[in-house]
């Protein structure tokens, strides 16, 4: 795969997959975060997804030609590895690579978290999702935006880490719902699914990535 010619969009020029006129969070639409029954916002709520999202990062982003929206763990060892993943694509040319946290997004603001991603992943040429385990929201948002949001499905690479011990393989993804969801993105995705063991073969899975 190239440097994104057979994307299902174009991004290269910097342009949001949906910019467009009228009253945009971040580019989406503000109708696009009503009437879902999990996107439903407040007016407070709304304001503070805009006062989250807008501001310089999210200039940077928009600039950006190739933009990566990391998803995955964010604490401990698993956290590391994600901003790894992050600094990795983000050393790019004309490449930016970005995480909810870093708009402010936190534990306290679990009711924005689908609708900032929504707002984000809509700006992403590639959601990049690292997945250790179903230890967290992320695999919850992944999975509410697949049933929500298809074209997700055509931006997503899913890094999965495989564990050598069985058992540990089942304790680690023993969750049925999130297992339910990662299985329909999986098959969405095909072959934009890499497994890995150690940090050679994630820095060997990003080195996939377009």
């Amino acid at each position: 795969m190239d440097s994104g010619d057979d994307h299902a969009h174009d991004d290269t020029d910097g342009t949001a997959r949906n910019d467009s006129t009228g009253d945009l969070v971040g580019g989406v639409e503000e109708a696009g975060l009503h009437g879902g029954e999990s996107l439903s916002l407040t007016p407070e709520q709304h304001q503070r997804l805009k006062d989250g999202i807008h501001g310089p990062r999210f200039d940077d982003v928009r600039r950006a030609g190739r933009r990566y929206l990391v998803v995955g763990s964010g604490s401990g060892e698993r956290g590391k590895r994600r901003r790894r993943v992050c600094a990795r694509l983000n050393d790019r040319s004309d490449a930016i690579a970005f995480r909810l946290e870093e708009f402010g997004f936190d534990a306290d603001d679990l009711d924005l978290w689908a609708s900032a991603f929504e707002v984000l992943s809509a700006q992403a040429t590639w959601v990049v999702g690292v997945i250790e385990d179903f230890d967290g929201g992320h695999v919850w948002e992944l999975g509410y935006l697949y049933r929500q949001q298809t074209s997700v499905r055509d931006v997503l690479w899913l890094l999965k880490r495989a564990y050598d011990d069985p058992a540990e393989q089942r304790a680690r993804y023993d969750n049925g719902m999130a297992a339910s969801h990662l299985a329909a993105l999986e098959a969405a995705v095909g072959d934009r699914v890499v497994e890995w063991s150690t940090i050679e073969e994630l820095d060997s899975a990003v080195e996939q990535i377009p």
